[in-house]
């Protein structure tokens, strides 16, 4: 894998950064809102849930997401994004107004936050689709990643356009009806924008830093179109009991085959990357199981409502967390390597202690996370570990940037 990687591509560090960066305040405002949420978890319809679930899909995760898109897919892809620092100056703040203007929406703000909601969401996630996809097509590389990362991005834009469609119909304005469609809307997000894409980076990073074998050759070659074909049943026919089979088939078999190749890895040493990692695939593994159980359950409201958290906290808020603790430590080592900087190697960026305090705050969120739609109580602990545990992320990646520039400053006083 590493001889494939082509570092004279990787955009200027702060392209990437800006973007994960952005996404841990949206996690500590995920902790504050459950906080203040007493018993408005007893739905997924009640607007505390609806905010909260777009802190984290419309703020969390597409900030990072899109960060790490715009370093994967020309270093480990060979796509090379025109023009990266003005692109992500444009989509950068349409993705922050569009994402904080929708969640001001559902709780209370009025109409027009949805229209700029809709709006600057659309506005970020067009181009920046349009120009990543461009690239993709264009990469010298035809490898598994390059088909999930289109896949993905091909997701993103199918989930914005029902997203905005729904957030225009909201506020009270017209909108075509075969978009105002949350079943498509959310199926298409969770399992093509979010799993294909974190297919596409597993295949990368999974083996690169976890010194696990490859993916088997048969998973990277069917089950991307596997995904590709769920994707247009969720368009024909969203909510229906096979599709949702299907997609449930899909996810066991990625984290079961990821967790499988863990137990394979090369490296004996355990760190807190690997186990936010192990705790997003098995929470993903959960929410498998929820999902199809889901129709027996007593209370299915709120049990709609656990899955919804353990997909989104405890699936992607997990595996963000790791893979932004091996990403920018990366990022860092190679823009110091290339400026000819003295070395810093990737564990001295954060040190491991640092980012095990911040494992532990987020898995101690969990069990009362899980348990509030039923116990309300446990609402104000499960936010309080949440927030915790971004703040203290943030002051892990603050401490990485500070070491990043201290080394540059060195440098410049040396030349």
């Amino acid at each position: 894998m590493k001889e494939l990687l082509s570092f004279e591509q990787a955009p200027p560090f702060h392209v990437p950064l800006r973007f994960l960066l952005s996404a841990i305040p949206f996690g500590v405002a995920a902790g504050l809102l459950l906080m203040a949420s007493t018993d408005s978890l007893g739905s997924r319809w009640s607007p505390t849930v609806l905010a909260l679930t777009h802190l984290i899909t419309a703020g969390l995760m597409l900030q990072a997401m899109c960060g790490a898109i715009l370093q994967i897919t020309p270093v480990a892809i060979g796509a090379n994004v025109p023009a990266p620092a003005l692109l992500a100056s444009f989509v950068h703040p349409c993705l922050l107004i569009g994402s904080v203007s929708l969640v001001a929406g559902f709780l209370g703000a009025g109409a027009p936050c949805f229209w700029l909601g809709a709006a600057a969401l659309l506005a970020g996630i067009v181009p920046f689709a349009a120009v990543t996809l461009y690239a993709l097509w264009r990469a010298p590389v035809r490898n598994p990643s390059r088909l999930a990362m289109m896949l993905a991005l091909t997701g993103l834009l199918a989930t914005a356009l029902y997203g905005a469609s729904l957030a225009l119909a909201r506020g009270g304005l017209p909108s075509p009806a075969p978009l105002v469609d949350t079943a498509a809307h959310f199926r298409l997000g969770w399992m093509v924008w979010g799993l294909a894409l974190l297919c596409g980076a597993s295949y990368l990073v999974v083996p690169m830093f976890q010194l696990t074998p490859q993916f088997p050759a048969r998973f990277q070659r069917l089950f991307i179109p596997a995904l590709a074909l769920s994707a247009v049943l969720i368009v024909l026919a969203p909510g229906h009991w096979l599709v949702d089979l299907g997609l449930a088939a899909l996810a066991t078999v990625f984290a079961t085959t990821t967790l499988l190749l863990q137990r394979r890895r090369r490296r004996p040493r355990v760190d807190s990357s690997f186990r936010f990692w192990q705790l997003a695939l098995l929470s993903i593994l959960a929410a498998v199981i929820l999902s199809v159980a889901l129709p027996w359950l007593p209370e299915a409201p709120r049990a709609e409502v656990l899955l919804g958290l353990l997909i989104m906290i405890g699936g992607f808020d997990s595996v963000i967390c790791g893979m932004m603790y091996k990403i920018v430590p990366f990022l860092a080592w190679l823009h110091l390597n290339n400026a000819g900087a003295r070395p810093l190697l990737m564990h001295q960026v954060i040190e491991e202690p640092l980012m095990r305090q911040h494992l532990r705050l987020h898995a101690a969120a969990l069990p009362p996370l899980m348990l509030s739609p039923w116990v309300p109580a446990f609402t104000v602990l499960a936010g309080g570990l949440l927030v915790a545990a971004h703040v203290r992320q943030a002051i892990n990646m603050a401490k990485a940037i500070g070491r990043y520039h201290e080394r540059r400053t060195e440098m410049m006083a040396l030349s």
